[in-house]
């Protein structure tokens, strides 16, 4: 599209109509409003942010937040020296209802992804496993962060607060009713999401999860996976003898016109923050998505939000849980992440349809989360110990983040780094213009005490182009003091294996 010929027109919005909502997050709700409804056609410039901020009366930094976040969800795109401009959603034009899948009368009722073993083994790379002090290669989460003495106090309230048989009866399938209560609330204040808790099931971590869901949906089917993916999830599927489709990504997400080309009839995606590469599935390829999956009634989007709580820019993006209409959408989620591995709770929320059959077919499933580790867990949630505790992960990791890029951005190899992926989750992609072999460079950076896992490991098809110099940086675990290490590993390693 030619975007440098599109002409800008002024926004006029009623502030006084935003009630208690912020100026950001109701200028944000306007404009994209205006985008989905098609009053704001595709390819035409918005104004420019000082000059929308001097016509509203508010702050040119209020402007400038509504914009990027409308950036970061695929609904404007930002073009250097030109402005802001409305992205084109589809087919015939940007009004929501052409994009939207059709509810059909079967589907009317009213219904308002775990700590990652990243990649291969480092033998992958042709060279001896060497013995590393700074991993970048997992997200574990760092020593001294989580609230301990505040979940020992909460698991003692649960103890006196509850009868022993309370503690010790069989846990419903689906979970503790009081957890998937809290679940419920925390989806709908955090995500936006209408959630029905006899919808939700909660179980071991995310892993469990897949296994039961491939009970549900059937192995007959073909599952569609993110190529470059979770390496775990790939080997998940293929142990329960599924039929695996791995489907390659573009900058706007999953490729959904090779879904129907490889006969898909289940996509499991991780449109809010893609591991490995970081992509986060613009507005128009979700609409895409969606169109997909109400093409056929046995089509399922399996939505995988592993690390959503960890956005460190701008608002959560949207869910395709929120945005389905059809229910054709699987959620899922995990707790690994933000409490840390040892805790191994996560869970899904089905469409309405498919937690009746889960509740008919495989409600003889013993609960596999103990009763006082879900009570525990929904007090923490409801007294808002969760909220604070990710709230001080959040900015926590978010000073780790700048700090490791102001150092790439300072270092001496900084003509040759690349990054992207960095506003959402505990990684990013980092790439070296160099034309060197990968693994040399992964060795060296071992020898200095780093462990660095390339782009390559994640992908099950990978040819030549894909070879070159590209490592997905994970710094969950990382710590301020380990940051000059790291940039001095990287520039020493550079400059041996490259030579410059």
């Amino acid at each position: 599209m030619d975007y440098s010929v599109a002409a800008s027109q002024m926004l006029t919005y009623v502030l006084d109509e935003r009630g208690e909502e912020t100026l950001t997050s109701f200028l944000y709700g306007q404009i994209r409003h205006d985008i989905q409804s098609g009053h704001l056609q595709a390819g035409q410039k918005l104004p420019s942010k000082r000059k929308l901020a001097k016509h509203l009366g508010i702050s040119v930094i209020t402007v400038e937040a509504a914009y990027v976040q409308l950036v970061s969800e695929g609904y404007l795109v930002a073009r250097p020296r030109s402005g802001f401009f409305v992205v084109d959603l589809g087919i015939g034009g940007n009004g929501i209802a052409d994009r939207l899948p059709i509810a059909t009368p079967a589907c009317a009722t009213n219904i308002r992804p775990n700590t990652l073993d990243l990649g291969k083994s480092s033998a992958s790379t042709g060279r001896a496993q060497i013995k590393t002090s700074i991993d970048l290669a997992t997200n574990t989460m760092p020593i001294g962060v989580f609230p301990y003495k505040t979940w020992a106090k909460t698991l003692r309230d649960v103890l006196a607060s509850n009868s022993e048989r309370t503690i010790i009866d069989q846990v419903d399938p689906f979970g503790s009713e009081i957890l998937r209560a809290q679940i419920a609330q925390y989806l709908r204040s955090w995500r936006g999401m209408d959630v029905d808790p006899n919808n939700i099931v909660v179980a071991a971590g995310s892993q469990t999860l897949y296994y039961l869901l491939i009970q549900l949906l059937g192995r007959h089917r073909i599952f569609a996976v993110e190529d470059p993916g979770y390496p775990r999830l790939t080997d998940i599927y293929r142990t329960n003898d599924v039929h695996l489709a791995h489907v390659p990504l573009d900058s706007n997400g999953i490729r959904v016109d090779l879904l129907s080309l490889m006969g898909a009839d289940v996509a499991h995606v991780m449109p809010s923050h893609q591991f490995p590469t970081g992509v986060v599935t613009s507005i128009s390829r979700r609409y895409e998505l969606l169109a997909w999956a109400s093409q056929a009634q046995d089509h399922v989007l399996v939505e995988d939000d592993y690390d959503a709580e960890f956005r460190l820019a701008g608002k959560p993006i949207p869910t395709l849980f929120g945005m389905d209409t059809t229910q054709s959408v699987v959620y899922i989620n995990t707790f690994s992440q933000s409490l840390g591995g040892i805790f191994r709770i996560g869970y899904m929320v089905l469409p309405p349809l498919l937690a009746q059959e889960f509740r008919e077919r495989l409600s003889f499933y013993s609960g596999t989360v103990s009763a006082i580790e879900q009570l525990t867990l929904a007090r923490f949630i409801e007294t808002g110990a969760y909220g604070r505790h990710i709230n001080r992960l959040r900015c926590a990791y978010r000073n780790i983040r700048d700090e490791l890029l102001v150092g790439l951005k300072e270092s001496s190899i900084a003509s040759v780094v690349k990054v992207s992926g960095e506003d959402a989750g505990l990684h990013f992609e980092l790439e070296l213009d160099l034309d060197v072999p990968t693994g040399d460079l992964v060795a060296a950076v071992a020898r200095r005490g780093v462990q660095l896992v390339p782009m390559a490991n994640f992908y099950q098809k990978l040819d030549d182009s894909k070879e070159r110099c590209r490592f997905v940086l994970n710094y969950g675990s990382l710590k301020s003091e380990s940051i000059p290490t790291v940039i001095a590993a990287l520039e020493e390693s550079v400059h041996e294996v490259a030579e410059i």
